[in-house]
């Protein structure tokens, strides 16, 4: 049974079989508008390479590799996969506890399957450890392969197997925006170079760029100007901000606590390292040596951090409020209170003082909650000015005013914050049943977040995410309020409005979201902009959209440049076994810690890592494993 309605496409437009017969005899990378198919494109390639994938490992067949950065893509470009192909796909990310698979289950994965869609780690871990080749893989295709800088997944398997595979696949890459990074307009040039550079390819967009910017996305931007809720409230409502002044002197009274702790942490882990690596520690130090790692490992495993973890709770608090208004600091207040009397934080603190202002943070956070915002919000019972930011209402309103003229079809609200998708849409689904109680049943909302949970929330599984976002494509949900999770390559071909509640970060952002605007008629883009802001952000903004023309309407890149260089010269090289593994530095470390939390049984078991700068501007390092650990012996 098909779980993602999709369109079925027939019949290619002539951009795509230009680029597809061009992505046949060479490297790749497709930049082309936001909706205009380049999915299609690379399952062309896929059909057109498919002699070797359907021929048997063992008979020296081959397969066609699918990466994507996000598991809701996964699910879409896999189920797009197999409706366009007569292959079988196959479809791998973190949740399905691939990490623990054998060589002997991968294998048979490899052998079931033609087409395997990955999440880009997955699939640089698999090779990584060798457990399947990269000269058995006839076609690897990038998607959103602007993501391509540093240690990314994408540019990491481009650089520790690429060159060095003995029967190198074909490269396609997909993307709209080409850099994942701040851009400017001048750097447009030399950005695009560099993707050219990591991904051992050519950029093209095709010759007739009339007709795939035709068939892209062409949503109608909007500016919405709102006014700053923090500064209105001190000028109209000061009362108001008793209960940002309440949370502030809360963290004030803990940042002494936490200073003290991470200066004595770094002096205990200063002490011991010196020990370790100057001295005859396990000889006649050792005594002193003991004693030294004996204080960091209880530090390690000590509680204290939770008096750290409730100071960035109420950091978010006063940023909550100012962005969303009175009642969304009300809610989110009050789900942090629950949050901590159900957990048992205040037990696990080992030490007076740490158990002590923990105690008198909850009593605080109890008065805040019961007396004075409860106190607050009683007395402006329908002054929704102070109940709610400028921002929230501008929203609100711009969404009414499409289901006034039954215009609205499907709605994204972008955020840039896990809790501010969790607390705007119990605020939406409050302000629709109190203010237009006919439509109550028309309107479903929901949010839409990343695997890490909000303040007192569940983790979001990979089950809800994909259940979630199927009802947003068969209309069960109408308004999505999601973080960038869906940002890239979401495909609803019936949303026709998208918002930025907060400003993107930068022109890919920007693009990808306006992207999501995916209906072909009436589609709108509306950006919500902080009047202190507005001026920068608009000269952002006009930015970004001549990016956007310029990449378009398309641009040469100067071959002859000779000074143009992407490799880093000071990057660690990777170490390389002799069966063919290949571990990086971050991988490796990645590896310790995912270790440690199998010993720990889920809770990490902290190793030690300790660094001591030598005399020729070089370190040395020395790793302790936890007291658990089958490896006793320090390894230097």
């Amino acid at each position: 049974m098909q779980d993602i309605q999709q369109e079925v496409v027939s019949l290619p437009r002539s951009y795509q079989t230009e680029l597809m017969e061009q992505a046949k005899l060479e490297n790749l990378v497709i930049c082309l508008p936001t909706g205009s198919g380049k999915t299609y494109i690379a399952v062309m390639l896929i059909k057109e390479m498919a002699h070797d994938t359907r021929r048997s490992i063992d008979d020296g067949g081959k397969r066609t590799i699918f990466l994507v950065k996000t598991v809701a893509l996964v699910q879409q470009q896999s189920e797009y996969i197999r409706i366009h192909t007569d292959l079988k796909v196959g479809k791998y990310y973190g949740e399905l506890k691939v990490d623990l698979w054998d060589k002997e289950r991968w294998i048979n994965e490899f052998e079931q399957h033609q087409v395997l869609v990955f999440t880009a780690k997955v699939f640089l871990d698999l090779v990584d450890h060798n457990y399947f080749p990269l000269y058995k893989v006839n076609l690897l295709i990038f998607d959103e392969c602007h993501h391509s800088t540093g240690e990314n997944c994408y540019a990491s398997l481009m650089r520790r197997h690429y060159d060095t595979c003995h029967d190198q696949p074909r490269i396609l890459g997909l993307t709209a925006s080409i850099s994942a990074k701040k851009l400017k307009l001048s750097q447009l040039e030399t950005t695009a170079k560099q993707i050219e550079e990591t991904y051992r390819a050519r950029l093209a967009s095709g010759s007739d760029r009339e007709e795939s910017a035709r068939c892209g996305t062409s949503a109608r931007v909007e500016h919405i100007r709102c006014f700053s809720y923090k500064e209105y409230i001190k000028t109209s409502y000061e009362s108001i901000t008793i209960a940002f002044d309440t949370i502030q002197s809360i963290l004030l009274d803990l940042e002494p606590y936490v200073k003290a702790k991470k200066a004595e942490r770094e002096r205990i882990a200063h002490d011991l390292s010196e020990v370790m690596l100057t001295e005859d520690y396990l000889g006649e130090n050792v005594t002193q040596y003991n004693n030294l790692s004996v204080d960091y490992t209880i530090f390690l495993q000590s509680e204290y951090v939770n008096i750290p973890r409730l100071k960035r709770y109420l950091e978010q608090l006063i940023h909550v409020g100012y962005e969303l208004g009175l009642y969304g600091l009300f809610l989110a207040t009050k789900s942090l209170q629950k949050a901590l009397k159900s957990s048992q934080a205040l037990d696990l603190i080992s030490d007076a003082q740490g158990k002590q202002l923990y105690d008198d943070s909850l009593q605080r956070i109890d008065c805040l909650v019961d007396d004075i915002l409860q106190g607050l919000i009683d007395i402006n019972q329908g002054n929704d000015g102070v109940l709610f930011s400028s921002k929230v209402l501008n929203l609100f309103q711009r969404i009414n005013t499409d289901m006034d003229k039954n215009s609205l079809v499907r709605c994204i609200v972008f955020v840039e914050r896990i809790y501010t998708a969790t607390v705007l849409t119990q605020i939406l689904i409050g302000l629709m049943n109190r203010m237009l109680p006919l439509n109550n049943n028309y309107l479903k909302i929901k949010y839409l977040t990343g695997p890490r949970a909000s303040i007192g929330d569940a983790k979001m599984t990979a089950k809800y995410l994909q259940q979630v976002i199927k009802e947003f494509r068969t209309g069960q949900v109408h308004v999505l309020v999601a973080t960038a999770v869906v940002e890239e390559g979401l495909d609803i071909p019936k949303c026709n409005l998208v918002f930025r509640f907060n400003k993107p970060p930068n022109f890919s952002s920007y693009m990808q979201s306006k992207g999501r605007a995916r209906a072909k008629q009436n589609a709108s883009y509306a950006l919500l902009i902080d009047e202190s802001d507005e001026q920068k952000d608009l000269t952002d903004y006009e930015t970004y959209e001549d990016i956007e023309k310029k990449i378009r309407d398309g641009f040469s890149i100067d071959d002859d440049d000779d000074d143009f260089n992407t490799d880093d010269s000071n990057q660690l090289e990777p170490y390389r076994t002799e069966n063919g593994a290949v571990i990086s530095a971050v991988r490796a470390a990645q590896i310790i810690y995912e270790y440690c939390a199998v010993l720990g049984n889920g809770r990490i078991c902290p190793p030690r890592i300790l660094f001591s700068e030598t005399d020729h501007d070089t370190f040395t390092s020395i790793l302790s494993m936890p007291a658990n650990c089958p490896v006793l012996d320090d390894i230097i």
